[in-house]
């Protein structure tokens, strides 16, 4: 009988206190206790065969489903004597389909059959049915069915499976080349990545089929693995640091093992490929055909030769014969050139002398800036025009010479505003199209007679921008289309009388060849007054002051309120000049009078003695001096011209 012993009551508990009997302690009595039922059997069958509560609950449920299905031992593969005395710690060494009894079908066998094969080997190999007890072959049953059950471990097992023959046919292997390699390749097509593999076939394969067999063999991947192989095992190390070891040397023997497996598939495909009479045929036909079009190619070159030698012996003659023609003609041409460049070369240097002679149709105290324009104007002028052009341009100069420089600038201005216009015209030409669509959709616009104002008008513009200024007859165009109109006239009547500046150039020499009678009425009507005169365009700048002619400049103001108009009166620089402060307004003066008193082309031979001489004309400066200074003017009229 056992006893029950109490434990001791907590320190808390006092005697002394009251208590309370729930419950009295009941009778002690004898029972009797045997070793049966299901959990002591269990226990026993662990305790026998020494395995872990889930070992003994896997093996027992495996035959529990083995007796639930109809599993027949007749379709049972019988074990050899060794096999049955395999060792489970050895579960590598040991072939699992052989143990599972599929030897027979090994990689080809579906998981189904796996699964009724292992339930075929429970059944037979169970402990319970062994008559010593001994459960060495269940326990390789179990772990075959472990490996064959799962995926990634078949896997594994079937990359170096044992019965797996990985030879290589011989290079001078006798028989028939389909029979000896289609075995070979078959083999090796369970472990490709990419499946169906493409046949090794027969000798009925076109050419295409057959290559792209060989380029599949050629990049062939295999999905085999070697840790099966691994001669390190890292399951029972405890170091951290020796199973990382163990692994990467574990991994670079798997890698060297794939390397050698990848090399021995390319030894067959090339051995193959070698070997192959369709291959080989392949090869003989591309000779065949490659030197049936070089002897194709041969008799055509030969008769491309003949061909050819006797087209140049025609083409020889005529050649010859068009040489001469050429050089006749290109002879002719040469001297139609050469008369015609000393014609230009004549025309050019007889108007450059008349306007030379002229003082280039300007004033004599004209500024250079109006001199650089009227000579940008004759450059632009004999540069567009052909010989008879020249011709044309020097009888009119001709004809206008005795009329003075304002006959001479009006022959210039007008040569100059038709050469512009034929460019315009020449740039309209390109857009044809444009041009006829945009001629429809105007209107032509009538323009009315020139009113004695508007004549009035004229001859005020022409005074008030005189020759040499820039865009001068734009500007009095502009200049008339703004003030000559009436008092509250019209939009349309505004639009009948605008005039351009081809216009005005016309006008004004009507102007100059009336009677001295007309003529003297309109500058009488120039004299009337007229509106407003706004003129935003301004046709030269004059020179701002510096710090050092401010003096200068408060002396000739001083004497004008005292009267003294011969200080009033003195010379201003009238050339367009940026400021600079080491130039004086005197120096500036001095400067243009130099220039004009010593102009270049009386210094053409000798463009030194020019400097020298307007140096000596402009007191405080050097010859460098000078000539960086007109640099700056130059470069100003330059950025006038493009703003404009």
């Amino acid at each position: 009988m056992s006893i029950l012993t109490l434990p001791s009551p907590p320190k808390s508990w006092d005697k002394n206190k009251d208590y309370v009997i729930h419950n009295s302690i009941s009778e002690f009595y004898t029972a009797p206790i045997e070793p049966v039922g299901q959990a002591f059997i269990a226990v026993a069958r662990r305790h026998r065969h020494k395995r872990t509560l889930s070992d003994d609950e896997r093996i027992e449920q495996a035959l529990e489903d083995a007796k639930a299905e109809d599993i027949s031992l007749d379709d049972d593969e019988p074990e050899t004597p060794k096999l049955l005395k395999s060792d489970p710690l050895k579960w590598k060494e040991q072939d699992h389909y052989a143990v599972l009894g599929l030897s027979k079908l090994r990689w080809k066998a579906s998981e189904e059959e796996i699964k009724r094969a292992y339930r075929r080997k429970v059944l037979k190999h169970h402990p319970d049915k062994n008559p010593d007890g001994s459960d060495s072959f269940f326990k390789c049953v179990q772990k075959a069915w472990e490996i064959m059950s799962e995926p990634v471990k078949r896997r594994q097992w079937d990359s170096v499976d044992p019965k797996f023959d990985d030879s290589v046919p011989s290079a001078k292997a006798k028989g028939d080349f389909y029979k000896v390699y289609q075995p070979a390749f078959d083999k090796e097509a369970r472990f490709s990545k990419i499946q169906p593999v493409p046949e090794l076939g027969s000798g009925d394969l076109t050419r295409d089929e057959v290559e792209a067999f060989y380029n599949f063999w050629f990049n062939f991947d295999s999905w085999r693995t070697f840790e099966n192989l691994d001669e390190e095992d890292t399951d029972n190390v405890e170091s951290r640091e020796e199973k990382r070891w163990l692994e990467r040397r574990n991994k670079a023997e798997r890698t060297k093992r794939k390397k050698a497996d990848n090399a021995r598939v390319n030894k067959l495909v090339e051995q193959a490929f070698q070997v192959d009479p369709r291959i080989k045929k392949f090869r003989e036909d591309d000779k065949s055909a490659k030197e049936s079009k070089k002897r194709e190619k041969e008799a055509a070159a030969r008769a491309a030769e003949e061909e050819a030698k006797r087209k140049a012996e025609v083409e020889q003659a005529a050649k010859e014969k068009a040489e001469a023609e050429e050089r006749t003609r290109q002879q002719a041409e040469k001297k139609e050139r050469e008369a015609a460049k000393n014609a230009i070369r004549k025309e050019k240097k007889t108007i450059k002398r008349i306007m030379r002679d002229n003082n280039n149709f300007l004033p004599v105290d004209a500024s250079p800036d109006a001199v650089a324009t009227q000579l940008q104007k004759l450059d632009e002028i004999m540069e567009f025009l052909d010989v008879n052009g020249l011709e044309q341009f020097r009888k009119k100069l001709e004809e206008a010479a005795p009329g003075g420089a304002d006959d001479l600038v009006l022959v210039l201005d007008e040569e100059h505003m038709a050469m512009v216009e034929a460019k315009d015209a020449q740039k309209q030409a390109a857009d044809a199209s444009r041009e006829e669509l945009k001629a429809k959709e105007e209107k032509k616009v009538v323009k009315a007679p020139w009113s004695a104002k508007e004549l009035a008008t004229l001859i005020k513009a022409v005074k008030l921008f005189p020759g040499g200024t820039i865009d001068r007859w734009e500007k009095i165009a502009e200049y008339i289309n703004e003030h000559a109109g009436e008092e509250g006239e019209s939009a349309e009547t505004k639009v009948s009388r605008q005039r351009t500046a081809k216009d005005a150039i016309s006008q004004s020499k009507v102007v100059q060849s009336a009677q001295a009678a007309d003529r003297q009425r309109l500058q009488q009507a120039a004299k009337k007054p007229v509106a407003k005169v706004e003129i935003t365009d301004k046709p030269t700048e004059r020179v701002e002051l510096t710090t050092a002619a401010a003096p200068v400049e408060a002396s000739t103001a001083k004497a004008a309120v005292n009267g003294d108009k011969a200080a009033a009166k003195a010379p201003q620089p009238s050339m367009p000049a940026p400021p600079n402060a080491s130039w004086s307004t005197e120096q500036q003066i001095a400067l243009e009078q130099a220039m004009r008193k010593f102009p270049a082309a009386n210094f053409r031979e000798n463009p030194n003695e020019r400097w020298e001489k307007i140096t000596s004309e402009v007191a405080g400066k050097t010859k460098k001096e000078i000539k960086q200074r007109v640099k700056e003017l130059a470069e100003m009229v330059k950025k006038k011209k493009q703003q404009s």
